[in-house]
C-alpha cells in the first residue's frame, strides 16, 4: 500500500511538472498577414484615430461578461467569442488575431489619459472576447462516479454485468475540420478513438454510429445531410482493420443532428436490457442541434428506457452555447458531460474508459474488483480537473497579454496603459489560481465521505446550470 501511494505521488509530480512546462508564457508576437486589417487601419500609415467619442458611452454598449469575484464566477463564466487567442502554431495565430480585430471593432484607442474608469471598461470588453471556459467540479463528481463502476458504492447502472457494450457516436459535420494545432477535429477525434478501440477487452461489443457525414452546410442539403445517420461499424467483436476502416470512410461535411443521432442509437440498443448489459456510450461532438431536433428529451427517454445506458457526452473545442446544450443533454440522461481544447484531452477522456473496461475483464474472470484501481482513478479525475484549470488558467492570461499586445503594436494602447491592463489580467490570474487550490481540496475532502454526500455537498455548493431551469 505505502508504495502504491508512494509511486501515485511520484506520478502527480511529474505529471503537474510537464504540465507546467507546457504552459510556459511565450512572448506576444506579430505575424505579418498580407491582408487589410480592420476598418480602423485600413491606412496602413495612420494609427486608429481618437475620433472624438466618448468612449465610456461605446464601451458600455457592448456586451460583457461580469469580471469574476470568487471561484463560482470562474465556473459560471462562458468562453469568449475569441477564447483560443493563445495558439502556437503561426498561420493560426495570425488568423485568430484578424478575427480578434474583426470582433473588437469600431472602438477607439484608449486615449493618453485614460481615466480608470476607461482603462475598467476597456478591460472588462476584451476579457468578455478572450474568456476561457473553467471545468465546473460537477463534471468531476460525474467522472468519479463513472471512475467507481463495479465497486458497491457505484450507481447500479455502474455494477458490472455479464456484456459489456460500447458505443461511440461521432459528429461529422462541417464544423469538425476545423484546425486545432495545425490538426483538424476529425483528425484529432478519429485518433483518439483508434487508440481508445485498441484497449477494449475482447469479450465487449462495439460500435461506431457518425452523424453530419452527408450533403454540405446548405439549406439545399440540409434535409438530406440531418437525416443520414449511419451506424458504420455494425456493434459486435473488435476488428482492428475493419473498424478503422470504417473509421476512415467519411469526412466533415453537413449539419449537426444530434437528436437523430441518439434517437438511432436507442433503436439499436433495444433488447440489450440493463439486466444482463452495461452499455457505455460517447457521443462526440463541437456543435449544437442544427437539425431542429430536440437531443434533451431524446437523452432522457434514452436513460429511463430498459437500456439504462451509461451517456458520456464530450464537447469537443465547444463554444459556450454547444457547452450549455450538451450539458443538458448529460444532465437529461444522468450521464457525464466534459468539454476538451485538444486532442490530448479527448484521449484522456477516452483513458478514462480504458481503465474501467479493464476492471471489466477481471471481474468478469475471477468475479473480484480492485477497489484500490477504482479509488486511483477517483484519485486522476481530480488531477485531471486541476491540471485543466491550471491550463485554463495559464492560457487566458497569456492569452491576454498576446491581445494587450497585439493592440499596442495597432496604436491602440501606450506602453503604460498596456502595464496597467496587465496588472487587472495578473489579479484574475492569481483568483483562478486561489481558486483551483480551493476546489481540489474540497473534492478531495469530499470523495473521503462517500459518493452520496459527496453528490449532495456539491450539488448544493455548486448546482448544475441545467438542474435550475
Amino acid at each position: 500500500m505505502k508504495q502504491t501511494r508512494y509511486l501515485l505521488v511520484a506520478l502527480l509530480a511529474v505529471f503537474l511538472a510537464g504540465c507546467q512546462e507546457q504552459a510556459q508564457p511565450e512572448k506576444p508576437q506579430a505575424e505579418a498577414s498580407g491582408q487589410q486589417e480592420p476598418k480602423a487601419q485600413e491606412d496602413s500609415e495612420e494609427a486608429p484615430k481618437e475620433n472624438g467619442e466618448d468612449l465610456s458611452a461605446v464601451l458600455k454598449e457592448k456586451e460583457m461578461l461580469p469580471l469574476p469575484a470568487d471561484e463560482k464566477d470562474l465556473i459560471a463564466q462562458p468562453s469568449g467569442k475569441i477564447n483560443d487567442i493563445y495558439v502556437v502554431n503561426a498561420e493560426e495565430r495570425q488568423q485568430v488575431e484578424e478575427a480578434f480585430l474583426k470582433e473588437f471593432g469600431e472602438v477607439p484607442p484608449l486615449p493618453e489619459d485614460a481615466s480608470e474608469e476607461q482603462l475598467d471598461l476597456y478591460f472588462n470588453y476584451i476579457y468578455s472576447l478572450v474568456a476561457y471556459d473553467f471545468q465546473d467540479p460537477q463534471d468531476v463528481l460525474d467522472q468519479m462516479e463513472f471512475a467507481l463502476s463495479g465497486t458497491p458504492e457505484a450507481d447500479p447502472r455502474f455494477a458490472f454485468k455479464e456484456n459489456y457494450n460500447v458505443e461511440i457516436i461521432l459528429d461529422s459535420s462541417g464544423s469538425m475540420a476545423n484546425l486545432i494545432e495545425g490538426e483538424t477535429r476529425m483528425e484529432l477525434a478519429k485518433g483518439a478513438i483508434r487508440e481508445f478501440m485498441t484497449q477494449v477487452p475482447e469479450e465487449a461489443n462495439v460500435s461506431l454510429r457518425v452523424y453530419g457525414h452527408e450533403g454540405d452546410g446548405t439549406e439545399a442539403q440540409k434535409a438530406a445531410s440531418c437525416e443520414t445517420i449511419d451506424e458504420v461499424y455494425k456493434r459486435g467483436a473488435f476488428d482492428e482493420a475493419k473498424f478503422n476502416q470504417a473509421l476512415d470512410a467519411f469526412e466533415p461535411a453537413g449539419w449537426t443532428p444530434v437528436a437523430g443521432a441518439l434517437e438511432s442509437a436507442k433503436e439499436s440498443f433495444a433488447g440489450l436490457d440493463a439486466k444482463t448489459n452495461t452499455n457505455l456510450v460517447y457521443l462526440v461532438s463541437d456543435g449544437i442541434e442544427t437539425c431542429g431536433g430536440d437531443p434533451v428529451a431524446v437523452a432522457k427517454t434514452f436513460s429511463e428506457s430498459d437500456v439504462s445506458p451509461i451517456i458520456n457526452v464530450i464537447g469537443f473545442n465547444a463554444d459556450s452555447e454547444t457547452q450549455q446544450q450538451l450539458k443538458e443533454v448529460a444532465a437529461a440522461a444522468n450521464g457525464i458531460f466534459s468539454n476538451v481544447n485538444s486532442g490530448t484531452e479527448l484521449t484522456e477522456e477516452f483513458e478514462q474508459s480504458q481503465e474501467v473496461l479493464a476492471r471489466w475483464e477481471a471481474w468478469k474472470v475471477d468475479s473480484e474488483v480492485d477497489v484500490l484501481a477504482a479509488s486511483n482513478a477517483s484519485w486522476l479525475a481530480i488531477t485531471k480537473f486541476e491540471n485543466r484549470w491550471h491550463a485554463s488558467t495559464d492560457q487566458q492570461h497569456l492569452g491576454l497579454i498576446r491581445v494587450f499586445g497585439l493592440l499596442q503594436e495597432k496604436g491602440y494602447l501606450t506602453f503604460n496603459q498596456v502595464d496597467a491592463l496587465t496588472a487587472r489580467a495578473a489579479e484574475i490570474e492569481q483568483l483562478a489560481k486561489e481558486s483551483r487550490e480551493t476546489l481540489v481540496t474540497e473534492l478531495n475532502r469530499i470523495k473521503e465521505q462517500g459518493l452520496e454526500k459527496m453528490r449532495a455537498e456539491i450539488d448544493q455548493k455548486y448546482p448544475d446550470d441545467a438542474d435550475q431551469q
